[in-house]
C-alpha cells in the first residue's frame, strides 16, 4: 500500500509515465498511418508494375503482329503479284517467290508464307503447302476463313486442318486479301507464325507466384493459356469466358482498365492488344502482397518497438530533468522542516519553481513568527502552571501543624515545640518561594525529612520513616524540581500508613544510566491500580479503586511539573497491591549542574 502511495504521488514517475503513454499513442497512430499509407503504395506500384508489364508484352505482341501484316502488305501490294498468280509472266512469279523467300527467312518464328490465287495456284516460302487446293478456291473452309479474318491474326493448326492439342502444331495465322487495279478478289497471303512467340513476350511477365495470363479475343476465343487443357474443357473455358466478358460490358478508351478485382483469389488486369481483335489478361497471384505486408508490418513492428524504447529512455531523461529542481526544493523544504532556515532556489529552476520557493519561504517567515510568539505564551503560561504548583499548600495540613504545636505546649513540651517550629520553617520557606523551581537533592530530602518530623510528632510510634544513605558520589548535588517527593510521602501516610494504624516509609535513590530514580515505599493499605494512564483521574465514591490524592500537592502535579520541566520520557510510575503497600518511582532526568536545569524552564 505503501509503495502504492509513493506512486502515485511520485511527480516523476507521472510525468515519465504520462510521457510514455502519450508516445505509445502517438506511435501506433504514426506506425498505423505509415503502414497504410506504405501499403498503399506498395499495392500501387504492384498494380502499376504490372500494368507496365502488361502494356509492354501487349506491346511487343502488337508490334510483332504489325510487322507479320506488313510482310503480307508488301507481298499482296508487289507490282509484280497480279502477274505472278496469272502465270502470265515468268519473271514476276521468280520475283515474287524470291520476296516470300526472303521474308519467310528474315523471321525464324515463321512457319510459312504462302500466296493463293482464287484459281488455286500457289507460291510458298518455308513448309510445304498441306492445304487443298482447287481451281474454286472460294469453296475451300480454310480459304474462306483466311479470307474472313480480315488481317485479323487467329489460331490454328498447321495445315488449317482439325485442330489438335499438339501445341507443337498451333499456329498464328494472318491473311491478307489480295485485290487486282479494279479491287477485284485475287487470292490471299497467308502467313503462318509459331504459336510460341506467344509464349516467348508472355513468359517475361512477372505475376507472382502462382500468376499468370491468358490472351482471348473479343469473340470469346481463348487464344493463349498456361494450361492447354482449358482448351478441351468446355466448362473451365467456358467460365474464364464469361468472367471476362462480364468484365468486358462497361466501355473504355484506355488500354488499360485501371482498376482489377478479385477472380478465384487472384487480381485481374487487362489491356488490348492493337492490330488484333485479342485481349491480355493478366492474373495477379496475391503471395508477393502478402508477403509485403507481412515484412511491412514486421519493420514497422520493430521501428514501433525501438521507437517505444527510445521514448521510454527520453521520457525517463526527460522527466528526470524536469523534476530535479521540484526534488530539489523538496529536499531543501524536508530540510527546512527541521531548521526552519530559507530555502535556496535550485540552479536553472523554472518560473514556477522559483515562484513556490518564494512562497515557501514567506510561509517560514510566518511560521517562524507564530512559533515564537506560541512559544512565548507557552512558555509563560509554563512558568505561571509550575509556580502555582509549588505554591499549593495543603491547609489542613498546616491546620493540624499548628494544633500539634498548641497541644505541645499545653503539655509543657517546649524543646519539641520549637523543634516542630523550625521544621514547619524550613517547609515553608521552600514552599513559598516561587522563584526558585529546581533544589539539590539533598535540600529536597531535608524538607522532606521535615515534613516526616512533623507528623511525626503528631502520629508519634504510628509512623516510621527511613531516608536512606547512597553510597554515589555526588548524587545529593544533583538537581531536581523542587517539591516532588514530600507530596508522595504525604500521599503515602493519609492513604496508606493511617488506614492501617501503623506503617513504615523508605526513601533511596540512586543514578541509574544517567537517570535520577527515587522510590517512595510504604507497606500501608495499598490499593487496586486499573489503568496507569488514568491512575490521577478522580474517582466515585461507589469505586474499588483507591484515589491517590493529597490534600494539597497530588501525585498529579506531581507528575504534572516533572513532565513539563524534564520531558513526557520522565515522571510517576506507581505500583501498588491492596494489604501491602505502595511503591512510588520517580524518574528524573541527570542534571549535575543548576544552570542547565534551569535551561529547561
Amino acid at each position: 500500500m505503501k509503495s502504492r502511495n509513493v506512486f502515485q504521488k511520485n511527480f516523476n514517475v507521472k510525468t515519465a509515465l504520462a510521457f510514455l503513454v502519450l508516445s505509445f499513442i502517438s506511435i501506433i497512430i504514426f506506425s498505423y498511418s505509415i503502414y497504410n499509407a506504405s501499403l498503399s503504395i506498395i499495392e500501387n506500384e504492384d498494380i502499376n508494375h504490372i500494368e507496365d508489364s502488361l502494356e509492354q508484352s501487349s506491346a511487343n505482341i502488337s508490334a510483332y503482329l504489325e510487322k507479320m501484316k506488313s510482310f503480307s502488305n508488301i507481298i499482296a501490294m508487289h507490282p509484280d503479284i497480279k502477274k505472278a498468280l496469272e502465270k502470265s509472266d515468268k519473271k514476276a512469279l521468280e520475283s515474287i517467290s524470291s520476296l516470300v523467300g526472303l521474308a519467310k527467312d528474315s523471321d525464324i518464328r515463321i512457319r510459312s508464307i504462302t500466296v493463293v490465287s482464287k484459281e488455286g495456284f500457289a507460291i510458298t516460302g518455308g513448309a510445304s503447302m498441306t492445304m487443298p487446293l482447287s481451281e474454286n478456291m472460294m469453296e475451300e473452309e480454310w480459304y474462306k476463313n483466311a479470307l474472313y479474318s480480315d488481317r485479323m491474326p487467329v489460331l490454328a493448326s498447321t495445315g488449317h486442318g482439325v485442330f489438335t492439342m499438339d501445341k507443337e502444331d498451333w499456329i498464328i495465322s494472318i491473311a491478307r486479301e489480295i485485290k487486282g487495279d479494279n479491287n477485284e478478289h485475287l487470292g490471299v497471303v497467308l502467313i503462318d507464325v509459331s504459336y510460341k512467340f506467344i509464349e516467348d513476350y508472355l513468359s517475361k511477365l512477372n505475376l507472382g507466384s502462382g500468376g499468370y495470363s491468358a490472351i482471348i479475343s473479343k469473340q470469346g476465343d481463348i487464344i493463349y493459356y498456361p494450361d492447354i487443357s482449358i482448351f478441351e474443357d468446355n466448362e473451365r473455358s467456358g467460365e474464364l469466358v464469361n468472367f471476362v466478358k462480364e468484365e468486358s460490358i462497361q466501355p473504355h478508351t484506355e488500354k488499360t482498365v485501371k482498376k482489377y478485382i478479385e477472380f478465384k483469389n487472384k487480381k485481374l488486369y487487362k489491356t488490348e492488344i492493337t492490330n488484333s481483335q485479342w485481349i491480355l489478361y493478366g492474373f495477379s497471384s496475391q503471395d508477393n502482397i502478402k508477403l509485403l505486408k507481412h515484412n511491412l508490418f514486421r519493420s514497422i513492428s520493430v521501428y514501433a518497438l525501438f521507437t517505444l524504447f527510445v521514448s521510454i529512455i527520453i521520457g525517463i531523461f526527460l522527466s528526470y530533468y524536469l523534476t530535479v529542481p521540484l526534488r530539489k526544493l523538496t529536499l531543501a523544504m524536508t530540510r527546512a522542516d527541521k531548521t526552519w532556515e530559507h530555502i535556496k532556489v535550485p540552479k536553472g529552476a523554472s518560473y514556477e519553481v522559483n515562484t513556490l520557493s518564494d512562497e515557501y519561504n514567506n510561509l517560514i517567515d510566518r511560521i517562524k513568527i507564530l512559533t515564537k510568539n506560541i512559544s512565548q505564551k507557552e512558555e509563560a503560561r509554563r512558568i505561571f502552571e509550575i509556580k502555582v504548583l509549588q505554591s499549593q499548600i495543603n491547609p489542613h495540613f498546616l491546620y493540624n501543624t499548628l494544633d500539634t504545636i498548641l497541644w505541645l505546649a499545653e503539655l509543657g513540651e517546649n524543646e519539641r515545640v520549637a523543634q516542630v517550629s523550625s521544621n514547619l520553617g524550613k517547609m515553608l520557606r521552600v514552599s513559598l518561594n516561587t522563584e526558585q523551581t529546581f533544589v539539590r537533592l539533598g535540600t529536597e530530602l531535608e524538607h522532606t525529612r521535615s515534613y516526616l518530623e512533623i507528623q511525626k510528632a503528631r502520629y508519634e510510634d504510628m509512623l516510621n520513616y527511613n531516608i536512606e544513605d547512597s553510597a554515589q558520589t555526588g548524587i545529593l548535588d544533583l538537581y531536581v524540581p523542587k517539591l516532588i517527593i514530600q507530596p508522595i510521602v504525604e500521599n503515602a501516610i493519609y492513604h496508606g500508613i493511617r488506614k492501617v494504624g501503623t506503617g513504615m516509609i523508605n526513601i533511596d535513590y540512586k543514578n541509574e544510566n544517567g537517570i535520577l530514580v527515587i522510590n517512595v515505599s510504604d507497606n500501608g493499605a495499598g490499593f487496586v491500580i486499573k489503568n496507569q494512564e488514568n491512575i490521577y483521574e478522580d474517582k466515585t465514591k461507589h469505586s474499588s479503586t483507591i484515589k491517590p490524592k493529597l490534600g494539597g500537592i497530588g501525585l498529579k502535579n506531581v507528575s504534572q511539573r516533572i513532565k513539563l520541566l524534564c520531558g513526557d520520557e520522565y515522571g510517576l510510575d506507581i505500583k501498588s497491591e491492596p494489604g501491602k503497600g505502595t511503591k512510588v518511582t520517580v524518574r528524573i532526568k541527570y542534571m549535575a549542574d543548576l544552570q542547565e536545569a534551569e535551561a529547561l524552564k
